[in-house]
C-alpha cells in the first residue's frame, strides 16, 4: 500500500496528463497502491499483468518520473 500523500500525487498527476498511455500507468500504480490485486487491475484496465508489475517496479525505482519516462529514442 502507498501512503496517502503518494496517492494524492498520483491523483493530481492523472488529472494533469492528456496522454492516455501515461494516464493508464498512473491509474495502474494508483490502484495497486490502494491495495487492488494485479488481477483486479488487469480486469479493470485491460492491461497485461506483467506490464502492471513493470509499471509498479518503475514507480518504486523512480517515483512518478520513473513511471512516466518513456525511454523512447527516435533515430530518424
Amino acid at each position: 500500500l502507498l501512503p496517502e500523500k503518494e496517492l494524492a500525487i498520483l491523483r493530481i498527476a492523472h488529472k494533469g496528463t492528456h496522454d492516455k498511455r501515461k494516464a493508464d500507468r498512473i491509474k495502474a500504480v494508483y490502484l495497486l497502491g490502494k491495495g487492488w490485486s494485479i488481477t483486479d487491475v488487469h480486469e479493470a484496465l485491460l492491461l497485461d499483468e506483467d506490464t502492471l508489475r513493470n509499471y509498479y517496479a518503475r514507480y518504486q525505482d523512480g517515483n512518478l518520473m520513473g513511471l512516466l519516462d518513456d525511454h523512447y529514442v527516435n533515430n530518424k
